[in-house]
């Protein structure tokens, strides 16, 4: 085999492994944009949520953090988006959403609506 020969294959070579690092690590960046997620804090007191008016993007994947703030049992209820998370007093719940059609929805807690524990939100 030539010299010639030789470091035209080491070229071809170094050439194909850069090829594939490179598609790789771009792989990785997107994936860890894909990860990255809007997150929204929402505390349940007893008898009012905080905020009272939630505003999250239609068709994006929204993370939100649910904080019992109160004594009592309380649900993030939003029953045409297929919300329905129980989060005991003094703990918290993570879960993420991402609906798909625009409007404002009913908030509610199944257990203290009665009270005035209600809530809007707003997909846009």
């Amino acid at each position: 085999m030539s010299v010639k020969n030789w470091l035209m294959g080491l070229v071809v070579l170094f050439t194909m492994v850069i090829s594939v690092m490179t598609s790789g690590s771009l792989g990785v960046l997107a994936e860890s944009d894909a990860v990255r997620q809007k997150a929204m804090e929402v505390q349940l007191n007893d008898d009012f949520f905080n905020p009272e008016t939630i505003t999250i993007p239609s068709g994006k994947t929204t993370t939100l953090i649910l904080k019992n703030e109160g004594q009592k049992e309380h649900t993030f209820t939003v029953e045409k988006l297929g919300i329905d998370a129980e989060v005991q007093p003094g703990k918290e719940r993570t879960i993420t959403v991402k609906p798909q059609n625009p409007g404002t929805y009913e908030l509610i807690c199944r257990y203290h609506f009665n009270s005035g524990m209600v809530g809007k939100v707003i997909v846009k």
